[in-house]
């Protein structure tokens, strides 16, 4: 173990040629769903468009960007809602076509890796070890997390520690990344494995012998996905997760593999009330969760692995939208009386299922629910299709902000991504109605409760909306730093959300991680303006 980081040479020297593509007309027309993301932010644009096959081409197209001092912004499967993979000039590099599987490994502790390239999705992953190409080396193993958009690329999920449903009970990305290939603007690269490179303190050396060190705030305590990672002994492969592609670009992961369990429940549960969800939630969740290192479910009899939240305002825009959309709707018909919803799963195994059953049917009643009237089952498609529900509110929220930016270009969607310390849900829900009651904007709430990750949804009609909507995400920022929370659990900073990181980390943090991003990008060239200004460069 050592902080010396240490570079060696490119691999992959003998791929297909890339796709090269050098008119900055030929990309606007033919390639123009490569200049965005699902943020939707721009004006985009890019004067060369590079799709690598490759590691060898990657680090030759950072160290060509260095040299020439031409930005380069690095894109997969644009799923983000950041602004991250967004170009506003220079080369626009994509790594999706690099998505080879390169094999499954077994390490000294007996845990099962598997190393692939970034292009390949979540959604691909999971194919090959249920009954795909990995099945036979890894069987009864799954990749635990799982981002509400599973066509996420999994280069770019390592660079944002994306998470999910389940981050509850397994973690975020960081916690089964066990090694990192990645290619810097030096032309050279870093192979990393777990416990390889240790920070001193907070500090690692260059190979020139220079000193890095790392930010000197201390991060939330809760599920987190705001600036770098930085504590007293550090592993570098942390550093880089996280880090939205502005240290290096991802050209190899390692992602450990989790025994599955030989059976989950999935249910959808009603309540009449918000508060009767939020006090269920509590309850069968304890004091516990996966990023504090507490054990997840202490309610007497459940361990849930997944807790997602619906609103009342999320059910009455779907019921809304149903209404709107008429026969043809696939929204399915929410039962009478349902105020507010939570999605939860459990595993269990055939002896211990009816123990389990009757657990949740207990705590249920107690929060005036029940398992009769719960939708679900204990099929993996039975989490599949619930899970379609909360993707369809998402939809039918980006459908609202389209017809609103059809009549006003400047609307779009306001989306917070707090998350806060379990003890202060409540209070950081109650702060949201609060301050929502006496406006007239159109919202809604949902998400990874299990968390205390709460997704809070405006859509403005108007542009006097998006000023009062803005002003408002700002002081909901603000309010989960002061209850130890974050600015962002889940989707990044990118380019879009430089205040909400000030708020977190304040002008010296932000200075702080200009200078790491400098010590690995001495041109400054990769993604600027992502994570935080460019004049901070």
């Amino acid at each position: 173990m050592s902080n010396v980081i240490e570079t060696v040479s490119p691999r992959g020297g003998d791929a297909p040629e890339p796709l090269v593509v050098e008119s900055r007309e030929r990309i606007s027309e033919s390639y123009g769903d490569w200049l965005t993301d699902e943020s939707r932010y721009g004006p985009a644009s890019a004067d060369r468009l590079v799709s690598a096959r490759s590691e060898a081409q990657v680090a030759g197209e950072l160290a060509a960007a260095a040299e020439s001092g031409v930005d380069i912004t690095v894109s997969a499967g644009r799923t983000g809602i950041v602004g991250g993979a967004v170009p506003a000039r220079g080369t626009l590099l994509s790594v999706a076509e690099m998505k080879d599987v390169l094999g499954i490994r077994r390490l000294s502790d007996g845990r099962l890796a598997v190393r692939v390239q970034p292009g390949l999705s979540v959604a691909e992953l999971r194919e090959a070890l249920e009954g795909g190409d990995l099945a036979a080396d890894a069987p009864g193993h799954f990749y635990p997390p799982d981002p509400t958009e599973d066509t996420a690329h999994l280069g770019a999920t390592v660079a944002t520690n994306a998470s999910g449903a389940r981050s509850y009970y397994y973690g975020a990305t960081r916690r089964h990344v066990h090694g990192l290939r990645v290619a810097l603007t030096t032309g050279e690269v870093l192979s990393l494995e777990r416990g390889g490179c240790v920070a001193e303190g907070r500090s690692f050396l260059m190979p020139d012998g220079s000193e890095v060190r790392l930010p000197s705030y201390a991060m939330p305590g809760t599920k987190n996905a705001a600036g770098y990672y930085a504590a007293d002994g550090a592993d570098l492969v942390d550093l880089f997760v996280g880090s939205e592609g502005t240290l290096g670009v991802v050209t190899e992961v390692e992602l450990l593999l989790t025994p599955a369990p030989e059976g989950r429940l999935s249910a959808l549960a009603f309540f009449s009330s918000d508060e009767d969800a939020i006090g269920f939630v509590m309850a069968a969740r304890g004091d516990g969760g996966a990023e504090s290192g507490a054990p997840a479910g202490t309610a007497a009899g459940v361990a849930p692995q997944a807790l997602e939240f619906f609103d009342s305002t999320s059910f009455s825009f779907l019921r809304e939208r149903k209404a709107d959309e008429g026969s043809s709707s696939d929204i399915p018909e929410l039962p009478d009386g349902a105020a507010a919803g939570v999605l939860f799963e459990t595993a269990y195994t055939e002896d211990d299922l009816m123990d389990i059953y009757e657990s949740w049917e207990a705590l249920l009643s107690a929060h005036g629910s029940s398992m009769e009237d719960t939708w679900g089952g204990m099929e993996e498609g039975d989490l599949a299709r619930l899970k379609q529900l909360r993707h369809s509110i998402a939809e039918e929220v980006n459908g609202v902000i389209a017809r609103a930016n059809a009549k006003h270009s400047c609307i779009h969607k306001i989306g917070t991504d707090a998350a806060v310390p379990a003890s202060e849900l409540d209070t950081m829900f109650a702060y949201y109605r609060s301050e929502l009651e006496d406006t007239d904007l159109r919202h809604v709430v949902f998400g990874h409760i299990g968390d205390s990750h709460l997704h809070l949804n405006i859509m403005p009609s108007n542009p006097d909306e998006l000023q009062a909507g803005k002003e408002l995400a700002l002081r909901f920022a603000r309010r989960a730093v002061e209850l130890g929370g974050t600015v962002s659990a889940e989707h990044g900073i990118g380019r879009i959300k430089h205040d909400f990181l000030r708020i977190q980390y304040g002008e010296e943090g932000m200075r702080e991680m200009a200078a790491v991003k400098r010590a690995f990008d001495p041109a400054c060239v990769l993604n600027r303006g992502v994570v935080f200004p460019e004049e901070l460069l």
